[in-house]
């Protein structure tokens, strides 16, 4: 039977209605659902339910509508409950909230003075005045992308980037109060494993105009779309400096992160606008459905289903949300493992305890998702063969594909000779001689080669190096201990490099097992070792 929590408002002068559990908007559904779920009562036979409201469908597809509902929790016992102050959504998402936020922003939007509609070309004007000022500097925006950037200036633009990030939430709040929504909840989450700030606009459904809504979703690229802009001008205006270094770097950054933001394959505010604009509430997860019913019936055979998004679209939509998800995952937990490794013995450990964490979440996912497999009714014979084949190739594949094996260090030139250095804390790395090295600059959002050369091993010898040959900052004042297990002949025909930078040691191919097992397992467990 309907829900006891569940309620319904008319949007509009269409025939669209809102479905809320608990207030909070979960569906957009038709008359005729309303009527269906109201009719719901727990005495009810079903098949009397669907000769009354579907007498079109099948049994199988009207099951299927009431699971839909189910997992919406519109459904009596779905256990679906608001979320609070603290709350988890899978795969990887932790949010801690404030339940506050309708009252904050009622009073934010009071002290604002009433803007013109004619404010919403500004992001646009900045747009295009930021693309100008990027193509008169380009040089200068390449070089602060790939070399070090000074010490003061990393820190200057990680705060002005979180205010951002701030001000990028505030105005989805702002804008959906603007428009008469009410955001339910405002706070910090770690989203796929990144800090992050949120604001919960999921009220933006009851708004009638779908362009409003899509003005909730894009108001806060918009802000970072705007600091862009001012940056790359501002930076035009500037002389060679720490300040301008770190103007172009917040400019860079602001870009990298509107471009991130409007992925419309995982939740970020391209996803919504998206979302809202096609006015299909759910899209992800109904497409994701698609993909999964079109594999499901491709692997294990079994009926054709209705699409639950009646697009052409609908499943390539559903493979890539499926898989963007896991590749960012993938991208964060190789970066965390990297920098764990150079990290010490307190970061190693962390490392490999998120690395637990995210192989349980997943292997969680894929087990829930054969069960449900399973359960659809498939040949259970099948279904072990095309699981025992599947499984096969996964693991030849990984065995027979090969990956560039290669170690990134540093390099140090002092009298006259180039030293390979890495971190005091970490394990010499036996690079037998004649190795060849690619030289390359050190930049926090990117690299580029500047010189080749090969190796000549020497016992490890503990030095103090420049900050900046171990990572991507500079400071002149400031020197680090590491340890010189090499050093470096240069190529003739390559002019020489700077006194700093990274340096990629090619050691042959391996296979992509043995890569992965290095890079997750077998380094961050050498920092416990050698600690030891």
């Amino acid at each position: 039977m309907r829900s006891a929590d569940v309620s319904f408002e008319r949007v509009g002068e269409d025939a669209v209605w809102v479905a809320s559990v608990h207030g909070v908007p979960t569906s957009r559904v038709s008359r005729s659902v309303v009527d269906l779920l109201e009719a719901m009562d727990g005495e009810t036979p079903l098949h009397v339910l669907r000769t009354r409201f579907a007498p079109s469908e099948s049994s199988e597809s009207f099951l299927r509508l009431v699971e839909r509902f189910r997992a919406s929790g519109l459904l009596e016992g779905a256990g679906r409950t608001p979320p609070g102050r603290l709350s988890y959504r899978a795969p990887l998402t932790l949010q801690v909230a404030t339940l506050r936020a309708p009252e904050l922003f009622r009073r934010l939007h009071r002290l604002l003075p009433s803007l013109p509609k004619r404010v919403m070309l500004i992001p646009v004007v900045m747009a295009g005045l930021g693309a100008v000022a990027a193509l008169l500097q380009a040089a200068d925006v390449v070089r602060v992308v790939v070399t070090p950037v000074p010490l003061a200036a990393l820190l200057g633009t990680v705060i002005v980037l979180g205010l951002l990030t701030l001000l990028h939430e505030t105005a989805h709040g702002l804008t959906l109060t603007g428009f008469g929504g009410t955001p339910r909840r405002a706070g910090f989450m770690i989203f796929y494993l990144a800090p992050a700030f949120f604001v919960d606009v999921t009220d933006g459904w009851r708004l009638r105009d779908r362009g409003q809504r899509v003005s909730v979703a894009l108001a806060g690229p918009a802000v970072h779309v705007v600091a862009a802009g001012v940056a790359l001008v501002a930076a035009l205006a500037l002389p060679p400096s720490e300040l301008r270094q770190a103007v172009l770097l917040a400019g860079v950054s602001c870009v990298l992160i509107v471009l991130i933001n409007l992925i419309p394959f995982v939740r970020f505010d391209g996803y919504i606008a998206l979302m809202s604009a096609l006015d299909e509430p759910n899209l992800r997860e109904r497409t994701i459905r698609d993909a999964s019913d079109r594999l499901v019936r491709l692997l294990f055979g079994g009926g054709r289903s209705e699409k639950r998004v009646p697009r052409w679209w609908s499943v390539p939509f559903g493979l890539a949300s499926l898989f963007t998800p896991c590749v960012l995952v993938f991208l964060a937990v190789a970066r965390v493992a990297k920098a764990g490794t150079a990290g010490g013995p307190v970061l190693s450990v962390l490392t490999l305890a998120l690395e637990v964490i995210v192989a349980i979440t997943g292997l969680t996912i894929v087990l829930r998702a054969l069960v449900r497999v399973l359960r659809a009714g498939v040949s259970r014979v099948r279904f072990a063969t095309v699981l025992a084949v599947m499984t096969g190739a996964v693991v030849i594949a990984g065995a027979l594909i090969p990956v560039p094996r290669t170690v990134t260090l540093g390099f140090w030139t002092h009298d006259g000779r180039m030293s390979l250095v890495q971190a005091g804390g970490g394990r010499a790395s036996g690079i037998p001689d004649g190795t060849r090295v690619d030289l390359m600059t050190s930049g926090i959002l990117g690299s580029a080669v500047i010189g080749t050369g090969t190796v000549v091993h020497r016992s490890p010898t503990p030095v103090t190096v420049p900050l900046d040959a171990l990572v991507p900052v500079s400071a002149p004042d400031v020197s680090v201990a590491a340890v010189s297990i090499g050093v470096v002949e240069l190529s003739p025909d390559h002019p020489a490099p700077p006194g700093t930078g990274q340096a990629r040691a090619h050691l042959g191919t391996t296979d992509l097992w043995h890569a992965l097992w290095t890079a997750g397992v077998t380094e961050p467990l050498s920092t416990l070792m050698d600690e030891r």
